[in-house]
Order: C-alpha cells, then structure tokens, then sequence
C-alpha cells in the first residue's frame, strides 16, 4: 500500500515536469514565429509620409514599400532588423524586440553620401577627388527651359553659358574655364554613356532635341583629372547626363504641363513718322535731297509704322510631359513620352519637339543585370529671322512706308531720287520658308556580370542616329521697285555614332584600406553624309519642289565622311581610413584623324585628397562638419580636326578633257593632338552639421600644339585649301567658388541659398610667329583679333578720342595742354587719315570723330588699330534662394556678368545721319555746328559744334573720315544683372489628394527673365558666339532677341 501510494505521489512531478518542457518549448516556437509589425515612414524635416519608402528584412528577400500615407505592414522574426531607406534620405535600421507598431522618422541625406555619376562608373561625393559639380533634377525643375543645357547657367561654378539667339531651339554656347581652343569650345557631352559632340557650328544647340523632363541628373567634369579619363574628346570639358528610371513599387502615373506667354523684354527706341520727316528735312540742303511735300509739316504726320511691333509679337509656348514608371527588386521601368510646341516672338519662327523614352532594368539572376536606355525624338524648327536678316531690315526701313496696304497686300517704298529700296520685313518672314525636320535616336544597352565578390564586368553598346532635311525658299516678288527672283533649296543628311564598350570594376575594402580599381577598352566609330540641291527662276510662287525651277540654274552637292577612335583606359580609386585619398587615370587613345606616327595620345591624370575633418585633432571640433583638400593634375586632349584632317582631300573642276581633280588642301602628315595640361587646387567644406557647404577651386590650364588652318600666301589664297597645323598655345587661369547654406530650417519653413562665382583670364603664348595674328571676320570685315600675349578673340580697331567740338581739337597739344608747333612754327594739325586735310566739303570737320595716332606718325591709317575691349567677362555670378512655407515654395534665381564688352553692330550700321535708311531715334542726335559769327566765312575759325557730346557724328556725304569704321564708339559694356527665374508654387495638401488618390499635385506660376539691369543699348547683353565661333564671340550682329517667358504649370502624380 505504501509502494503503491509512492508511485501515485511521484506521478504528480513527471507531469509537471513534462508541462514545464512543453511550456517551455511552447514559447521558443512563439518566440520564433514571424510577427506581422505595422508603421508610417515619415520625413524628419516636415513629418510628412514617404510614398514608396522601401522596408527590408535585413539579410532576406523579405520586404515593402510604403502606401500613399507611407504606411507599410511586414512580417518579422524577434531580433532581426528591419532596414529602411528612401531616395535622398538617411538609411536607418531597427530591431525588432516585439514592437506591433515602428514609425520612423527618416533623416535628409547628407550631400557628402549622394552618389555621383563619374567617368565610366560612380562615386559617392566624399570620395571625389576632382572638380566635379552636380545640377539635379530638382534645380533643373526650378525654371522653364526648352533645351537641357540652359540648366548650367548660374548654377555651376566655372561654366558660362551663353545664349547665341533667341530663336526657338536656337544656339547656345557652352564654355567650362575660359577658352580652351581655337578650334571649337563646345563640352562634350555624355548622355546615358553616349557621347554627344558639343560643337554644331551653327545657330543651333546640340542639345536641343532632349526633352529637359527626362533628366535626374547633370555632372560636369571641369579639371583634367576628372576629364582625363575621357581622353581625347574631354579638353573643353564633359558633361554628363542622366536620364530617369523607374524605381521599384507599384506603377506611378506622372504630368507635367504648361502654358507660357512670350514677349520681347524691350524694343530700341526708333523713330516715329513724324519724327523721321524732321530728320528727313534737315538733311535735304545738306544732301542735295529734294523736298518731299508730304514732310512740309511733320506734326500733321500719324506715328507711321513700327516695324519693330510688325515683326514681334506676344507668343504662345506650351509642352506636356507623360510617364509611368515602376518595377520590382529584380526589375524596374520607366516609359515617357513629350511635346513641346514653341513660337517665336518674331513672326516666322517657331520649334517642335516629340519625344518619347523607354528605360528598362532587369536582374537575371544574382551574378547578371541587364538594362537598356533609349529615346527618339523629332524635331521641326522655323526660322526666317535669323538667315533672312529681317531684324537688320526692319530696323533700315522707314516708318513711310506701310507693311500691307489697305486692300491687303504688301506695302512698298515709293519711288526715290536715290533709286535705293529694301524689302518689306513683314513679307520677308512670312513668305520664305526657312526650315529643318530632324529625327534623332539615342540607344544605349548593358550588361553587368558579378563574376565573383567585389568583381563585376560592365559591357554597353550604344549610339546615335540623327537624320535631318533643310528646305529654303523665297518667292519671286516684286514690291514697287524692289524685286527679287525665286529660289530654293534642299538639303539632307545623316550620321550615326556607335561605341561598343567594356570595362572591369574590382572594389574591396580591408582593414582601413579602400580600393576601386577599373580598366577597359572603347571601340568608336561616327560616320556622316549630306546631299543639297538648289534652283532659282520658279514658274510658280506656290509650288515648291526643285524640279519646278530652271533647269539651268541647277546646283548640287554631296560630302560624307568618317572616323573612329579605338581606346584603352583604367582608373585607380584608393582610400586610407577614408582620410586620405588617391585617383589615378590613364586613357589611351588612337585616332583616325591623324596619321600613323602621331595616331595614339596618351593622357594621365593624378589627384590627391586629404579629408583632414577626419584627423583624431579635429575630432572635438563639432562645427566642422567636413573638410578637404584637393589636389590634381591631368593631361587631356582635343581631335576635333575633322575626319582624315592629315590628309589631302580632292576637289574636281570642269575641264576640256572631262572632270578633272585636284587636291583641294595641302596634306600635313605631322598633324597630331591638341593638348591640354591642367593643375587644380581645391577645398570643400561644411560647417555645422552640413548646414554651410563652401567649395573653392584654383586652376591653371596651359594647351599646347593648337589646331588650326595655317595662313596661306595671298598668291594662292581661294586656289588650293590650307592645311591643320598644330602651331600655337594659350594659357587659361582662375578661380571659382560654390557657397550653399541652409539658412532657416523648421518644420513649416525652410530657406536655403545658393552662390557661384567663377572668375578665368585667358592669354595667347604662342602663335605661327610673335608678330603673326588671327582675325575674326563677318563678310569680310575685321572684328576681332588674336596675337601673342592678349586674351583670345579681342574686339580690335580704331580707338576714339574725341569728337572735332571746336577749332582748338583741330591742334595738337603736350601733356601741358600747350600747342606743338612744326619747324616753321605753326599748329600741328592731329593726325588725319591718309590724304585727307581739314575742309568741310572732302576733308575732317566739325563734328567728326577723332582717332588715336597710335604709332605717332601723323597718318590714321591700319596701324592705329588697337585692342577695344574683351568679350570675356572679368567675373560671372549665379544666386539662388529657395523658400517653402507649408505647402508654398517660392525660388528666385539671379545671374550676372561684370566687364564684358559687346560690340553692337545694329549700332554701327544705324550711325551714319546721311544714311536715309537709319531709324534709330539716337541718330537724331548727330553733330550739328555753325557759325560763331553768321556774317563771317565758313572758316576753321569761325565755327563751332552746337550740341558737344552728340549721339554720333556730322551729316558727310564724302565719308573723309570714316566715322563708321571699326572704333571703340561701337563697344559697349555688356555687364548684367538678371533676375533670370522668379517661381512661385503650391503643393497641395496629402490629406486632401488622398480622397482623390492623387499621390501629389503641384501648381505654379514661373517668370523668366524677369528684370535685366545693364547698361548696354541694345536688344539683349547675354550676347554668346557667332554661329559659336570661337573668334566671334560677343558680336551682336542683329541677334534675334531673348524672351521673357511668363509660364503656368503643373506637375501630378497618380
């Protein structure tokens, strides 16, 4: 009985013991079981959810993005951790210990970790070692732009970004540091790994065919060692570009549209009916003109016609921009399409641009990615302004005469003694057609292969196509006594760039130790071809094609060509303790442009950095938030010559026997590369936990073995073409800086502003000899001049130093102001031109101007001529402020240019007072003498100007002294100040977009060029480069106006 109430006590504790192993096992199994966790990702600056945040198990596949309200649900195991991350945030971790509900708060990201596109890979910005500057879509978003490369202007220290014409789709030039060829200034240009040549010497951009919406990001690559890498195409700079992707998460619906009115800023003050009949009638007895009954008494007269409101006009601008994008962790896609329609603010101008973007990323595996960026567009551009010189014509006709007659057609001159007529500008831009269709594709595709830890294996193969036709044709048309006959002309053309890349990247990091070491090989091939055909003498004004013109008239053309360039390059990217940092590159080039003993270039470049933010004696400084010295050097080169530049190409001539050939240039088998040397010293800082960022750069750039065509003798100038020699060098030096602070930050408001300040100075050090020189002609006539020791392209002539006023001007005097008298003891007259003496019928007089005698010679002649003015500016400047207040965000946008000098040409040509065909109302103003004593002789003595500091000189029908010529009297200073973009914009509120499942809408109003302050007389001062000459820059020759553009838009996503 014992035992057996033993046995029942002992049962009691093994199913105790049991139930506590059960238990126990119980609460491992609930302790290892996934647990659903809920939560809201937020900003930490103004607590509003992060739409498509990604949360990721760490270390798993496992992972969500974030709803319209930043809200995510996810399974998690107790201990692991959760990561979540966010485009332009801080990336935070979590463990989880069991929470049901985790909000987080993500942290804006440090400028130091954005991720920078770089040369044939990317690097976080902390570990740049050169002088690189970013322009990202947000500042890109901030004005409205029709071409990608207006985006620079202001916003990247040490570019210079001019606009050639105000023509939709016109000309712009680019220029990083100064003036680094006489040969072409234009950067190179990257997009999605494509190269895009800069340089389209013309009235055009190259970069007019890409739709602005589609890019996330611009880099310019401004000193050698971070150009170096591109070798022979990087010594004016690169640019790169990158396009949108899709990014992972469910399908995104984005607009963006909008609406702008345009208008001519100001108008030159010109003349009115009456004003011009006043003026008419003072010069009658002068001129010998008869008497016009009609101007008897001008004040009866009516205003007459501006030509100036005939051919500009407010104008309509309007562009619509569609995408969807989306994608998974193992692939991603983004498809855009664009519209762009764009009149001209002169009457026959307009552009069109259609674009559309398929951009594609997919992971095949872990070890393979694949992906492919591509885009098309076409573009239709309009001009009869520019090529037709209307605005030159609108401004020599007279205020008389009436654009169309009452019965609708075209007015006329009447006829007059001086049996001189110009067109009707009106008629010239709207019956010509002037215009170009052009198609262009860009195509890029990769495939990235991990082939093992830290290896990967990059291919691409990419290009361009572009194909365009031009179509000229101005009818046969008779106004009055001015005619002219019909002609037209077709042209079209082709190219196609390929290239066909692969480049191995190795990144390990060990210990305190970095390294990213990259080496490939490029294979470039472009080829071109164009056709042109012209006639004259049509049957008929309405029917257009060639074959309806005179067969005897009939021209023709065809040029092609091609080159390839074959490449080797690597780069060296090393870290110690993320203090101390190294960049090393080396690209070799071959290039067909040049022959088989100078066909390879070499370029290295080597750059040093030291973050000494991170030494252990700056490590309680709290205020520095990070510091860095930056030092480099770099070789980089310049081919841009033009295919079988070395060679000697033939040209063919009619002979008695057949077609015959002769070499059309002399062959230079020693042609070889432009180089380029440069040194850059930097320091990037920022204070205060990033809230004050400073950038300082310092440069010296030296290019050697110039291209350029060598002078000939005039005995065989026009006969046989000249070749490309490499004679001549220049030096480029400067400083730039980049200052941005983060002036207010709270939840509601926030003020931020951003300066950039570039300075460059620009000399000549040699040339084909000390003595020799290089012109810059428009029709013949000398502009600009280049020699040793002077900056490039220097406005060049006579120097003005008074106006004849009153007889003691006629004399020259000592620096004591005493007369200087001859061997016989008279005055000295001041130096005359060349067989001219002082009398008021053929020689100088009154009211003419006086020229310097620089070489003292008595004689103005040639060798007076001297240096006017640089078209460089001595400093550019950008400064932008952003404002947002709740849902507001204002963003004003400044640029300016100080001491660069303009030369007017409309200035030039309407200064002349015995021109009939002037009508600019400073004419009005021209030099005016008379007699001191008016029952005296019309002596040197007895007379004097009437009105000192007139506007322009003396009414001369003999022309003695020129007074028109080439002078300082016709340079003007082009410094600005610009309110470049004013925008103001309203996001509206989440909670109320959310009823309508709109994810945000944002509305703005935008103005461009606002408000100019400069001094300069004409249009516009932002004057770039002629047709981009680098040897015509400045010259304002009857520009086409910039606009100010008043713009309403909005941007939406679904």
């Amino acid at each position: 009985m014992k035992q057996k109430k033993r046995q029942q006590s002992k049962q009691p504790r093994w199913r105790l013991m049991l139930t506590a192993l059960l238990v126990a096992a119980g609460m491992l199994t609930a302790s290892a079981q996934t647990q659903t966790v809920k939560g809201v990702v937020t900003g930490s600056s103004d607590g509003e959810p992060l739409i498509g945040a990604t949360v990721m198990v760490k270390e798993t596949k496992t992972g969500v993005v974030t709803d319209i309200d930043g809200n995510f649900t996810v399974k998690v195991t107790n201990g692991q951790k959760l990561v979540f991350s966010y485009i332009g945030y801080e990336t935070k971790e979590i463990k989880y210990t069991g929470q049901a509900t985790i909000n987080v708060a993500l942290e804006d990201a440090s400028t130091l970790d954005e991720v920078v596109v770089v040369g044939y890979g990317v690097m976080k910005r902390s570990d740049i070692t050169g002088s690189v500057v970013s322009v990202s879509e947000k500042d890109i978003k901030k004005s409205v732009i029709t071409s990608v490369d207006q985006a620079l202007q202001g916003r990247a220290a040490g570019v210079q970004v001019t606009q050639n014409s105000g023509s939709p789709g016109g000309g712009i030039s680019v220029s990083i540091r100064g003036v680094n060829s006489l040969n072409g200034n234009e950067p190179l240009y990257v997009i999605d790994g494509v190269a895009i040549d800069g340089q389209t010497n013309g009235n055009n951009t190259a970069l007019s065919s890409i739709n602005p919406s589609d890019i996330v990001s611009m880099e310019v690559l401004k000193d050698a060692s971070a150009t170096a890498i591109y070798g022979s195409r990087a010594s004016n700079g690169v640019v790169l570009i990158t396009t949108k992707k899709g990014q992972a998460g469910k399908p995104t619906i984005s607009y963006e549209g909008y609406y702008a009115i345009q208008q001519i800023p100001s108008r030159l003050e010109t003349m009115n009916l009456r004003e011009y009949a006043v003026l008419y009638n003072e010069r009658v007895d002068a001129l010998g003109w008869g008497e016009r009954e009609e101007f008897a008494d001008p004040s009866i007269l009516g205003n007459g016609t501006n030509w100036q409101k005939e051919i500009f006009r407010s104008a309509p601008m309007w562009n619509h921009q569609l995408s969807v994008s989306g994608g998974n962790d193992n692939g991603q896609y983004l498809i855009s399409g664009g519209y762009l329609s764009q009149d001209g603010i002169a009457v026959g101008s307009d552009f069109k641009r259609f674009s559309a973007r398929v951009n594609a990323d997919t992971k095949i595996g872990k070890w393979l990615q694949v992906g492919v960026q591509s885009y098309i567009a076409r573009t239709e551009k309009n001009n009869t302004i520019d090529d037709g010189g209307v605005i030159e014509t609108a401004l020599k006709q007279l205020p008389e005469m009436p654009a169309k007659n009452p019965d609708g057609s075209w007015g006329y001159q009447e006829t007059n003694q001086l049996a001189t007529y110009y067109s009707n500008p009106l008629a010239d831009a709207l019956t010509r057609e002037n215009y170009e269709k052009g198609l262009q594709a860009l195509l890029n595709a990769y495939a990235t292969m991990n082939l093992c830890k830290g290896l990967t294996l990059r291919m691409e193969y990419g290009g361009s196509y572009n194909y365009g036709n031009t179509y000229y044709f101005q009818p046969n048309l008779t106004l009055g006594s001015w005619s002219q006959t019909s002609s037209g002309s077709r042209g079209t053309s082709n190219s196609s760039y390929w290239s066909f890349k692969q480049y191995l990247t190795y990144m390990n990091t060990f210990g305190k130790h970095s390294l990213n070491v990259m080496a490939g090989h490029e294979s470039q091939e472009s080829s071109w071809e164009n056709l042109s055909a012209g006639r004259t003498g049509y049957l008929f004004n309405t029917v257009h094609e060639l074959n309806v013109g005179d067969a005897k008239t009939a021209t023709n053309n065809n040029q092609k060509g091609s080159s390839s360039i074959e490449s080797y390059y690597g780069r060296l990217n090393y870290a110690y303790d993320d203090r101390y940092l190294l960049t090393a590159t080396l690209r070799a080039d071959g290039s067909s442009s040049f022959g088989p003993d100078n066909r390879w270039g070499w370029f290295p470049s080597l750059a040093l950095a030291w973050r000494f933010s991170k030494e252990a004696f700056l490590k309680d400084i709290s205020w520095l938030s990070n510091g860095k010295l930056r030092l480099g050097w770099g070789l980089v080169g310049n081919q841009n010559a033009g295919a079988y530049a070395y060679g000697a190409t033939l040209a063919n001539v009619a002979t008695a026997y057949g077609t015959g050939f002769y070499p059309s240039r002399f062959a230079n088998n020693k042609l070889k590369w432009e180089q380029t040397k440069s040194w850059n010293a930097g320091l990037d800082l920022t204070f205060l936990n990033n809230r004050i960022e400073f950038i300082f750069d310092a440069y010296l750039k030296n290019t050697d073995n110039l291209l350029m065509n060598a002078a000939l003798p005039t005995y065989i100038s026009g006969i046989i073409g000249s070749p490309m020699v490499n004679s001549g060098a220049m030096r480029n030096k400067g400083f730039e800086f980049t200052l941005n602070t983060v002036n207010i930050s709270k939840k509601d408001f926030e003020w931020r502003t951003g300066i950039t300040f570039s300075l460059n100075r620009n000399k000549v050090t040699r040339l084909y000899t000390e003595s020799s020189g290089m012109q810059g002609n428009i029709n013949g006539l000398t502009y600009t001049y280049t020699t040793v020791g002077e900056p490039v392209a220097q406005f060049y002539g006579y120097n003005v130093i008074g106006m004849f006023a009153k007889q003691d001007d006629f004399y020259q005097k000592d620096i004591n102001g005493d007369y200087l008298l001859d061997a016989k003891g008279n005055k000295m007259i001041v130096a005359l031109p060349e067989g001219k003496d002082v009398n008021e019928g053929t020689g100088v007089w009154y009211g003419d101007y006086i020229y310097e005698d620089r070489n003292g010679d008595g004689v103005i002649d040639e060798q007076d001529r001297t240096f006017l003015g640089n078209p460089e500016p001595k400093f550019t400047f950008g400064i932008n402020n952003d404002w947002h207040w709740k849902g507001f965000d204002v963003n004003l946008f400044i640029t300016g240019s100080v001491g660069n000098k303009v030369f007017n040409y409309l200035a030039q040509q309407q200064s002349n007072p015995t021109n009939r065909w002037v009508t600019l109302k400073s004419v009005c103003d021209y030099a005016k003498y008379e007699l001191i004593d008016p029952t005296g002789e019309r002596t040197l003595d007895n007379m004097q100007m009437t009105n000192p500091g007139a506007s322009t000189y003396r009414i001369d029908q003999a022309t003695a002294n020129e007074n028109g010529r080439m002078s300082n009297i016709f340079i003007e200073d082009g410094t600005y100040v610009r309110i470049k973009n004013l925008t103001i914009g309203y996001t509206l509120p989440k909670k109320l977009l959310r009823k309508v499942k709109i994810e945000n809408l944002r509305v703005y109003f935008n103005v461009q060029n606002l408000w100019t302050i400069t001094g300069y007389n004409g249009y516009d001062p932002e004057v770039g480069a002629y047709n981009q000459g680098v040897l015509l820059r400045g010259v304002d020759y009857a520009r086409y106006p910039s606009q100010r553009i008043y713009t309403f838009g909005l941007n939406l996503n679904l």
